[in-house]
């Protein structure tokens, strides 16, 4: 299948795509203003095996509202700034001094919620002068690559490469490449060797790295800088004969990752992951969760699964409004 020319997405879209889209983004947010808890809090549930199957416990960790608000920057419509806001809100409450968080509170703080959690609310005055910039060098190892958890060196506490490119994109945010930028010149490596599998223990596929290289990329980490085509090559081996680039979180994810890379797919390659992505919505607007994270911590082999359908639906709207913009409400 080929991906055809680039460029004029939105205005080559058939008119099916555009309403289809427009109804599915419209049922999309009102599935996350509904789900939203009054303080900001987004949803997740853990399951005691990888399948996401049977029983669960919900958790409403700042890292999720953080990821949550982050995914939502691409929709213009002002009910996702009003889900961003309160979003926010509830990650600046649940911010500990010099600006950290805790996934659970049983739990050491740790850098990926650090790095996403100050990217979601970079208005705050301890993420605009880099507070907790002092906590990193001690953090890394003997590489340069950034340990997942702010604690002493132990068996469990790796460099997790996602972990690892959601710090450089902070950073980059920052300005401040020069304290990543050996754990960024690992990142590119993996990629270049084709070596990225295996190399994230809480993050189950390879399309997650891509993406999040990616999105650290457009922050400006220039390790990440001739990227690229190579990224983008690698995202589009992933695609399947029915266009998806794996399951339906994945395919959205990929579909977002080459936006941004500025190549996304055209033609029958987009209109065939768009119908991917379309017809797995649930009546209620939502999109059924996958395994967006896993554990427990290392050497132990992943045995629990996490998902949240919150996260699955607001990366569904994303690859959704960045494939075919939504006007805004009486636009």
């Amino acid at each position: 299948m080929s991906d055809g020319p680039r460029g004029g997405v939105a205005g080559a879209a058939p008119a099916r795509f555009r309403e289809a889209v427009r109804d599915a983004v419209d049922r999309g947010l009102g599935f996350l203003e509904a789900a939203i808890r009054a303080d900001g809090a987004w949803a997740s549930r853990i399951y005691r095996n990888l399948d996401l199957t049977g029983p669960s416990q919900d958790e409403h960790p700042p890292f999720v509202a953080g990821l949550g608000a982050l995914t939502l920057e691409a929709c213009g419509d002002p009910r996702s700034r009003s889900i961003r806001d309160r979003s926010g809100m509830y990650v600046v409450r649940s911010m500990r001094y010099p600006g950290t968080w805790r996934y659970w509170p049983s739990l050491p703080r740790d850098l990926d919620s650090l790095s996403v959690c100050s990217q979601a609310v970079r208005w705050h005055p301890w993420v605009l002068f880099g507070a907790n910039l002092g906590l990193l060098p001690a953090a890394q190892d003997e590489r340069g690559r950034f340990r997942t958890w702010i604690a002493p060196p132990a068996e469990s506490n790796v460099a997790d490469s996602v972990v690892n490119a959601n710090v450089v994109g902070y950073l980059a945010l920052l300005g401040r490449n020069e304290i990543g930028e050996r754990a960024a010149a690992w990142l590119a490596g993996l990629i270049r060797d084709g070596n990225a599998a295996g190399t994230s223990h809480y993050y189950p596929d390879t399309i997650d790295l891509y993406d999040a290289v990616a999105r650290a990329r457009g922050r400006g980490v220039p390790a990440f800088e001739d990227l690229g085509t190579l990224l983008v090559d690698r995202i589009r081996a992933r695609r399947g004969t029915d266009g998806g680039y794996g399951d339906t979180l994945r395919t959205a994810r990929a579909l977002s990752a080459l936006h941004v890379l500025g190549a996304p797919p055209a033609g029958d390659g987009l209109w065939a992951a768009l119908e991917r992505i379309l017809s797995r919505q649930r009546p209620d607007g939502s999109w059924p969760e996958h395994r967006y994270w896993q554990g427990p911590l290392p050497p132990n082999p992943p045995t629990v699964g996490f998902g949240c359908a919150m996260l699955d639906t607001a990366s569904c709207i994303e690859a959704l409004v960045r494939s075919v913009p939504v006007p805004a409400p009486g636009a």
